[in-house]
């Protein structure tokens, strides 16, 4: 039996070495999904990483409309808390 270094968090497992999951803010630098193109910033659930490639889940991002606040407010504000 091998043993696995894990932990459980927001009901998500988290395996040792994974990549960390959360709220972040990001610009498509190429896209062949219809609804975003290069260059469209977005918020929502990502990788915490320089780049991420968003294959299986694109709903999990959505589109800035406004740039005339604080990217960061994104991740709290007006992203997921907005919806509560």
């Amino acid at each position: 039996m091998a043993m696995i270094d894990l932990e459980v968090r927001n009901n998500q497992v988290i395996l040792k070495d994974d990549t960390m999951r959360g709220n972040g803010v990001g610009k498509f630098v190429d896209s062949s999904h219809p609804e975003f193109k290069k260059g469209d910033m977005v918020w929502g659930i990502t990788n915490w990483e320089e780049y991420s490639l968003i294959i299986d889940s694109p709903e999990s991002v959505h589109k800035i409309e406004h740039t005339d606040v604080p990217l960061s407010y994104y991740t709290g504000i007006l992203g997921e808390c907005s919806y509560i």
